[in-house]
């Protein structure tokens, strides 16, 4: 039948929302089973063991490393086969990873376990280029808004799964959050696992269209979006790159080294936020609302940034974000008992700083395409993470020497400015893809 007699098509559920859900709950998992989660495990390992800050921040900075080293081989397999393998191995090597830490008794066993089977799961299948490369797949025109309430999953962690592991932890042991941690790894990967496919079909892609909300529904909205004086968003690149291709290109080491530094500040606070703020005397209770807060806020702010993302134009909003988590970093220098109100400027400014991740991922894919998407990106990432390992590593050691974390707090926040700076330099997706 010719399309012409068939009417207006019926706008429906799109499947690419599905794979949304799925790579949410695998992100969520990653940030409870290491990124926010292992902080939960720090004070117990040392007073049983009595192992020290740094050495602990070494098996931390060591399982970060070997999944980096990983995530660039994980992406070339992910543009190969998808996802739903991916999903599989990490869950299967992370679930197993703290399982068998649990049972641990010496320091090597334990570096041992959360290196190579923590670091290859949770860190290398399961980390953040995974999921963004599944949804880069599925989604065009809201992809920014859909990476965002991908990204969200780190407060879904800081709301579910890390007081649940914490509760465990305080009242049964170490050992048994850790056990319970790889048991809800098996069993979420056995869940998420066969939804995840690896790319639409060409009428399921067409269909995203399809399944947003009628024109004349969003007509007021969309006027007001039009009074707003800042820069639009820029039609994605007109071509797909290969690894190769990007890693020829100034602007991808200009956009990764940016990164970078904001992940240096990032690595800082993951691993020494409490400890500073009780470090300058801030009462262990508003510390511990302020760390909350921040999380809570990144919430919407992940959602809200990405969904902007697709509206207005990506290396703006970064640049914006950079310079707020420099600000953040800035005011947390100095809290103190006296200077609460330094506390809560950083626990919202801080907040809103961590939604850059939906940009990150969506400004690769803009930029380079979909068809290699898993491997540049994954690279891209590898260098960048490294900055958690250089913050986490450098804080540690600027407390041993200087027992004090301010300075290394300051340093932190001018990464964030140096990055600003550069991110300001980025081209279009419209200007590489004619390079």
């Amino acid at each position: 039948m010719n399309n012409a007699h068939r009417g207006p098509q019926k706008r429906g559920f799109y499947h690419g929302w599905v794979i949304v859900a799925g790579a949410w709950i695998m992100y969520m998992l990653n940030q409870a089973a290491f990124t926010w989660g292992f902080t939960v495990f720090v004070k117990p390992l040392s007073e049983e063991f009595g192992w020290s800050r740094t050495s602990i921040t070494v098996a931390w900075a060591l399982s970060l490393t070997w999944g980096l080293l990983l995530a660039p081989w994980f992406g070339r397999w992910f543009d190969r086969y998808g996802s739903r393998s991916l999903v599989v191995i990490g869950g299967i090597c992370g679930g197993a990873g703290w399982l068998l830490i649990a049972t641990a008794h010496e320091y090597w066993p334990f570096v041992a376990y959360f290196v190579f089977l923590v670091g290859t799961g949770i860190n290398g299948a399961l980390g953040p280029s995974t999921g963004s490369a599944a949804i880069a797949q599925w989604f065009k025109l809201r992809r920014s808004l859909a990476l965002g309430v991908y990204f969200t999953g780190s407060g879904g962690a800081g709301l579910a799964l890390i007081p649940i592991m914490g509760a465990l932890t305080g009242m049964y042991g170490w050992r048994v959050g850790a056990a319970s941690l790889g048991a809800t790894t098996l069993l979420l990967t056995a869940m998420v696992a066969p939804f995840m496919r690896h790319r639409p079909t060409q009428h399921e892609f067409e269909r995203e269209d399809r399944s947003a909300p009628e024109p004349a529904r969003t007509r007021p909205f969309s006027s007001l979006l039009r009074w707003l004086p800042l820069p639009r968003h820029t039609a994605p690149a007109a071509r797909d790159f290969t690894l190769a291709e990007a890693l020829r290109h100034t602007t991808f080491w200009l956009f990764t080294g940016a990164i970078f530094l904001r992940y240096v500040g990032m690595g800082i606070t993951q691993v020494h936020q409490m400890p500073h703020m009780l470090a300058r005397g801030v009462d262990p209770v508003l510390a511990t609302a302020a760390l909350s807060l921040s999380l809570i806020i990144n919430i919407p702010s992940r959602v809200a940034v990405g969904w902007m993302g697709d509206v207005y134009n990506k290396n703006w909003l970064l640049n914006v974000l950079a310079l707020t988590g420099g600000l953040a970093l800035l005011a947390f220098a100095f809290v103190s008992p006296a200077l609460t109100a330094l506390v809560w400027a950083y626990a919202i400014l801080w907040g809103i700083a961590l939604a850059m991740l939906p940009l990150q991922a969506a400004w690769i894919a803009d930029t380079y395409g979909r068809t290699n998407y898993g491997s540049i990106n994954a690279v891209s990432n590898s260098f960048a993470l490294s900055g958690r390992i250089a913050g986490a590593l450098g804080a540690a050691l600027a407390y041993d020497a200087f027992g004090t974390y301010t300075a290394i707090m300051l340093v932190g926040a001018a990464g964030f400015g140096v990055g600003a700076i550069m991110l300001m330099f980025l081209p279009s997706a419209k200007a590489v893809s004619t390079t």
